[in-house]
């Protein structure tokens, strides 16, 4: 997975480059977000994180603001693996890690927001889609928070590894509005979604539970069977064209809220939080949300183009979430 990497630098650029030297893309970006994030405390106590006492560790978990205890425990993880590599490399002043005393979830516990989410931030759906250890899970995430879904999940199902252009970054879509009729449009994406489309495509073999599957599961794996479409099913449970249904969105979307504990991860929160970052982007470009955003949008994520839904009602859309107010509690002032 190529998740976009922070940009703005590190807190000891080199030695943080060394340790994240050799990670496997699909973590990268969740690491760097981490040790991106700790530079403003690096900076304000003056030294590096592997350096940092359990109360600078807290302080920092807590900076991170995460939202669950599976963004907790990754966290924490994260600065526990930094800090043991630096003593390893000798960096720290001594050789006791700080989170290697603690165990359990009790004390994590206290820097979980539970407040349930219906809208993502950007960062925190990096977080969901760095976390995965399958693309064909990560790829659905990103795919409909930037603005493809379709009727039934259809423009995601439909979706071949021959409409996928990776020369502009676009793909051909289709979505099907009727039992043998359907609609295409091309979309351009970001070259991070083009890439983890690709690698999806390329997957043949699913991990079971995010690889990390129950002890009485004998076949931590399935199969997956090969045809041209990028989100296929396991064989076992394709049908005769090979075509994955809607069922397999629904369940892969129910299990990853399950080990995220976001029991409102669906698709059509995603989308709505898709459009939000959307929005927010073009506010930041233009200095201004009006009609012409708004509008701008919900073409982009097909919504102009169905009519007679009540989800797609511009005006619950503009009440229930796409309005300056929800903007700014998600993403803050400019």
């Amino acid at each position: 997975m190529s998740n976009k990497i922070y940009e703005s630098g590190f807190y000891n650029e080199e030695q943080k480059q060394m340790f994240l030297k050799g990670l496997r893309s699909n973590t990268l970006s969740t690491f760097s977000r981490v040790l991106n994030r700790a530079k403003m405390l690096e900076e304000q106590f003056e030294k590096d994180l592997y350096d940092f006492n359990i109360y600078e560790i807290e302080s920092l978990i807590s900076y991170l603001n995460p939202k669950t205890m599976n963004s907790v425990l990754s966290s924490a993880s994260i600065i526990q693996n930094y800090i043991r590599w630096a003593i390893e490399e000798e960096l720290r002043a001594n050789n006791l890690n700080p989170l290697d005393t603690i165990f359990g979830q009790e004390y994590y516990s206290k820097f979980v927001d539970k407040t349930n989410k219906l809208i993502f931030s950007k960062e925190e759906i990096d977080d969901i889609t760095g976390g995965l250890v399958n693309f064909q899970d990560s790829a659905i995430i990103q795919t409909i928070f930037e603005g493809i879904l379709g009727k039934g999940y259809s423009e995601v199902l439909n979706l071949t590894i021959h409409d996928i252009s990776n020369e502009d970054s676009k793909v051909l879509l289709r979505n099907n509005t009727d039992i043998d009729r359907y609609s295409e449009r091309k979309l351009e994406v970001s070259q991070e979604l083009i890439l983890m489309l690709n690698r999806a495509f390329e997957e043949e073999i699913y991990y079971k539970n995010n690889g990390n599957p129950a002890a009485n599961i004998k076949a931590p794996t399935s199969k997956l069977v090969s045809n041209e479409y990028v989100f296929r099913s396991a064989i076992l449970n394709t049908k005769a064209n090979g075509k994955a249904d809607s069922h397999l969105i629904l369940r892969r979307l129910k299990k990853i809220g399950e080990w995220y504990q976001q029991p409102f991860l669906t698709a059509i929160n995603i989308r709505n939080s898709g459009m939000v970052y959307m929005a927010n982007q073009l506010r930041i470009r233009t200095g201004k949300f009006d009609k012409e955003t708004f509008d701008i949008v919900c073409d982009r994520f097909n919504i102009s183009k169905i009519k007679k839904s009540s989800d797609y009602n511009a005006s619950r859309i503009r009440n229930d979430f796409l309005n300056i107010d929800k903007i700014i509690e998600v993403y803050g002032e400019e």
